[in-house]
């Protein structure tokens, strides 16, 4: 069982409702839901500095439950449980540095690019 967070750009910061709808057509693989942005890639490398990617070499100690899930609109991480609060504490972190959104699909919370949050 994973803790999912997605992060992707978008301004103004969405509505909860606005941003479930916008997780679904990132998760199923769907684009143009938001803007393409370079800060996505930099989000993304930013966060396998710190906790690399999913790899055969590295499932024991890795965070993730599946590799990220990564287009130039969107990262997606499947945390694992055991270490959700540690890590998400990071990902909110780095993604409010790179001006990014966050959305937590387990409690419908949008996080905002200085770091405030609504919720359902």
């Amino acid at each position: 069982m994973s803790f999912d967070l997605a992060f992707w750009r978008q301004k103004p910061v969405p509505t909860v409702e606005e941003a479930a709808q916008i997780y679904d057509q990132l998760a199923d693989g769907l684009s143009g839901a938001v803007e393409v942005s370079s800060a996505v890639e930099d989000f993304h490398k930013a966060v396998i500095s710190v906790f690399p990617d999913l790899a055969e070499e590295n499932m024991d100690e890795s965070p993730w439950t599946s590799p990220l899930y990564v287009t130039s609109e969107c990262v997606i991480a499947a945390i694992s449980w055991s270490r959700s609060g540690e890590v998400s504490s990071v990902l909110l972190d780095l993604a409010s540095r790179h001006g990014l959104i966050a959305y937590d699909p387990q409690e419908q919370v949008v996080y905002g690019i200085a770091g405030e949050a609504s919720s359902r």
